[in-house]
């Protein structure tokens, strides 16, 4: 299940359901009379009453609460205008979205905002609105670095200072394997620190994507959507403690409660990222502007330096104060950071998730032809049976959200030279409330398959199979066709090879793209034209001569979504 931070149900809310909590609220709101009658008298001479909105990061929401409070206790009037700070707490994306003029989000654009990163405010600071209110040069509160976290005493696990980031790999996680948590990349820096941190380690090319496909899949189960907090995550009732990725303050203020399973912090020794709690204007109004200004000068006073502090926080400067220094797991020297993570790299980091992470919807065409019954490679097995493992094997990888549909394609099926087995569907998904999911039924089906002679009308089929998924096009899935062919038309279909490369062509919307992938086994006489049909929508065509093969064209067809539309030969 994904690890996140959660508010319990309020106790005032609680407590106000009984007679006794009435008459209690009835005392408080005579308490509050006798403070507002005078507070209401002392802003008697404002020209207006207006209200200094200030967003902060969960984590380091606390303090600005309370400095909150101290602004407001003293008063502040701006030519006329009385300012009351209301400071709560608001995920950094959802105050990005509304800076950004963006549509969908539920935050109103505050006057001040207290993100986790500047990297928040590079994002903010792309769109027009923007760049026109957003500061350009924020002064930090405190800092803290992104840190992996495991419990104390995992087996294999590194000196602190001598980390690496390979580690968040599936098959490199110290002691074996074990699951990854980690902040979902567009709702938190930690994970994109990571999402960087990985692809800076494996580089780029086809194994690259290939290693970064198998990471982002391993990493998205556990993922978070909002900030993780340790104590939801350790101790696991069952299996392998997770690897972790956090903030140092995180794990400080963690361990700072005795817990049953105390963590360690690992600093990598390629670097890391440092999260620095900007605190950004975002108004242009003169009088938010001075409010703001007056606010921070309560902050950077010696009582709330010392709460960040006592919370787990390092110096904007990444000194470690005595406070964080005698603290478990924590190791005080400043760890090695970089600032890399800015501009181009942050919307890779977020845009290679967001692709890779997307639910899959793919027609899968699986070739039954006479063609399937030879041999693959002058061995025992024959394409068709091949065809059947890897039917199987995708069933078995694919996620339950992942909308499949199968057609097999014969001439023995009639003019179409298809049997449109089943339509595309969820895989998790049950018809009609019956037990059996579309998972099972499409195994149960791809189990039976059988050769049913004829050619496979490859051509006309791909051709139809394209139409049928953009015609029903999802934009918020990847979608595809996929064929499992011995490679061979051989004639039978009423186009030519060259004719249904120009139709792909024709078709193919990069704002819209179906992309094709064809994985044909053995010999492959038409090879040439198959690679030429599925360059045309952005795929690829994977030829195997080996069983063994077909996990990692699986995953190498996922991967290939990185580059779609633009992808090259």
């Amino acid at each position: 299940m994904p690890y996140g931070r959660h508010r319990m149900p309020s106790p005032t809310r609680i407590a106000l359901g009984s007679p006794l909590g009435i008459a209690a609220a009835a005392l408080v709101l005579i308490a509050a009379v006798s403070v507002a009658v005078p507070a209401a008298l002392r802003y008697a001479g404002c020209g207006e009453t207006r209200y200094l909105r200030v967003a902060a990061a969960l984590s380091i929401a606390p303090p600005l609460q309370e400095a909150a409070d101290e602004f407001n206790a003293d008063g502040g009037t701006y030519g006329g205008v009385c300012v009351f700070a209301q400071a709560s707490e608001v995920p950094p994306h959802r105050v990005m979205t509304a800076l950004s003029g963006g549509r969908g989000g539920s935050a109103v654009a505050p006057h001040v905002w207290v993100p986790e990163s500047s990297a928040w405010v590079e994002l903010a600071r792309i769109s027009e609105s923007g760049a026109r209110t957003v500061d350009t040069d924020p002064r930090s509160l405190a800092s803290t670095p992104v840190v992996l976290a495991a419990p104390e005493g995992t087996e294999g696990l590194p000196d602190p200072d001598s980390a690496s980031w390979e580690s968040l790999l599936p098959g490199q996680r110290p002691g074996g394997p074990r699951p990854l948590v980690m902040v979902d990349p567009n709702r938190g820096t930690p994970g994109m620190a990571a999402m960087h941190a990985v692809r800076r380690h494996l580089g780029s090319g086809d194994d690259a994507d290939t290693a970064m496909t198998d990471f982002v899949r391993d990493a998205q189960p556990e993922t978070a959507f909002g900030e993780t907090d340790p104590a939801g995550i350790y101790p696991v009732p069952a299996g392998r403690a997770p690897l972790s990725v956090l903030p140092e303050q995180a794990v400080a203020e963690y361990n700072s409660a005795d817990p049953r399973t105390p963590l360690q912090a690992l600093y990598p020794d390629e670097g890391t990222v440092s999260l620095d709690y900007p605190f950004v204007s975002t108004s242009d109004d003169p009088a938010m502007r001075s409010a703001a200004e007056d606010l921070w000068e309560v902050l950077r006073t010696a009582p709330y330096r010392e709460r960040l502090r006592e919370l787990g926080f390092r110096d904007p400067d990444g000194t470690a104060p005595d406070a964080l220094t005698g603290r478990a797991g924590i190791r005080a020297p400043a760890p090695e950071t970089h600032g890399d993570l800015t501009g181009d790299a942050l919307l890779s980091s977020v845009e290679d998730w967001n692709r890779l992470s997307m639910p899959t919807r793919s027609l899968v065409l699986a070739d039954v032809s006479r063609f399937m019954r030879a041999d693959l490679g002058g061995g025992d097995t024959t394409r068709l049976e091949v065809t059947r493992e890897a039917a199987l094997l995708g069933l078995s990888l694919f996620p339950d959200d992942t909308e499949l549909g199968l057609w097999m394609m014969s001439g023995a099926y009639g003019d179409s030279g298809r049997d449109e087995v089943e339509g595309l569907a969820r895989l998790g998904a049950a018809d009609r409330g019956e037990q059996t999911t579309r998972r099972q039924e499409l195994q149960d089906i791809a189990e039976g398959i059988e050769a049913r002679g004829d050619g496979p009308q490859l051509y006309d089929n791909i051709l139809a199979a394209y139409d049928r998924v953009s015609s029903s096009y999802r934009e918020d899935r990847i979608n595809s066709v996929i064929v499992l062919t011995s490679g061979r038309d051989g004639g039978s279909s009423a186009i030519s090879g060259e004719e249904l490369v120009a139709e792909l062509q024709d078709r193919f919307d990069p704002e819209r793209p179906v992309t094709l992938f064809v994985i044909a086994f053995g010999d492959q006489p038409e090879r040439d034209a198959l690679a030429d049909v599925a360059a045309a929508t952005s795929g690829t065509l994977s030829v195997a001569d080996d069983p063994d093969e077909i996990g990692d064209i699986f995953l190498s067809l996922v991967s290939r979504r990185l580059c779609v539309p633009d992808c090259g030969g």
